[in-house]
């Protein structure tokens, strides 16, 4: 079953799905949140060199290589105009939202980017499109411009993806919720590429 408008709302209101910051009424479609796009973008250095990594393995060969580097934007830039990012053709970047999200053992999420954005070229997850019960954080995007044409984004601004919330027909077990295990190493992640245990609750 996937959740309505004012499924969500009530889910929302009753603390069942957890936004932090708290979404506003016009991010709430009729069976969907659409979630602002974050301040952080994460790149991976031109200048790498010839290596192979095992994702099996884990990142740590990207940290261990100083694989990528991460612009923080503020607000505003330091003339005091809004910030933006722009994404040129065929870039990759790792961004974030800036809704932390917290999914109960009750349901699973969907993460998907929006028509508008997909129409310049923008697409927002290469595979990961899963937030599993339990899970809590803000969500990695695994952004692309395949268009043409350079894309502005306004951080706080822009909402780029939106999150379909659907009910389970059981909840699932605490030990078996995203978070339980030793290798649920994205729980509460505030990079993409960078993972600080003691941060784990």
């Amino acid at each position: 079953m996937i959740l309505s408008h004012d499924d969500i709302v009530k889910a929302i209101k009753d603390g069942t799905i957890g936004f932090d910051p708290q979404v506003e009424a016009r991010q709430i479609g009729e069976a969907s949140v659409d979630l602002r796009l974050g301040y952080q973008f994460t790149k991976y250095r031109e200048d790498l060199p010839d290596v192979t990594i095992s994702v099996a393995e884990g990142l740590r060969t990207l940290g261990e290589l100083k694989a990528w580097k991460t612009l923080e934007l503020g607000p505003q830039d330091e003339l005091g105009r809004p910030s933006k990012f722009v994404l040129e053709p065929k870039e990759f970047i790792l961004g974030i939202t800036l809704e932390s999200i917290t999914v109960p053992r009750s349901m699973i999420a969907l993460v998907e980017g929006r028509s508008t954005y997909a129409r310049v070229g923008l697409s927002m997850h290469q595979t990961a499109p899963w937030i599993q019960p339990g899970w809590s954080g803000p969500i990695i995007l695994e952004m692309t411009n395949h268009g043409p044409l350079n894309i502005q984004l306004r951080p706080g601004v822009d909402r780029p993806c939106q999150v379909t919330f659907f009910k389970l027909t059981s909840e699932v077990a605490e030990t078996e919720a995203y978070g339980a295990r030793a290798t649920d190493v994205y729980k509460d992640q505030t990079h993409p590429l960078r993972h600080d245990p003691t941060a784990r609750r």
